[in-house]
């Protein structure tokens, strides 16, 4: 399985709502599969959600 940190998620998430948002108005269809990435995308994050974790400058390969 794939495995991402908390800090390259927000990136992809950050870059996909940009590019939606520049490409959206031209084509509405595009912007629908990146709603469907960015979901999918915060369904990760809940996923590698990290509940005992409350140092994330720690060793947590999440937080990392």
């Amino acid at each position: 399985m794939m495995q991402f940190h908390e800090k390259e998620v927000d990136r992809i998430l950050r870059a996909c709502e940009y590019y939606k948002s520049a490409i959206g108005n031209q084509d509405p269809s595009v912007a629908e599969e990146y709603d469907k990435v960015i979901h999918k995308l915060h369904s990760y994050e809940q996923e590698m959600d990290c509940p005992d974790c409350w140092d994330p400058t720690s060793t947590c390969t999440i937080h990392a």
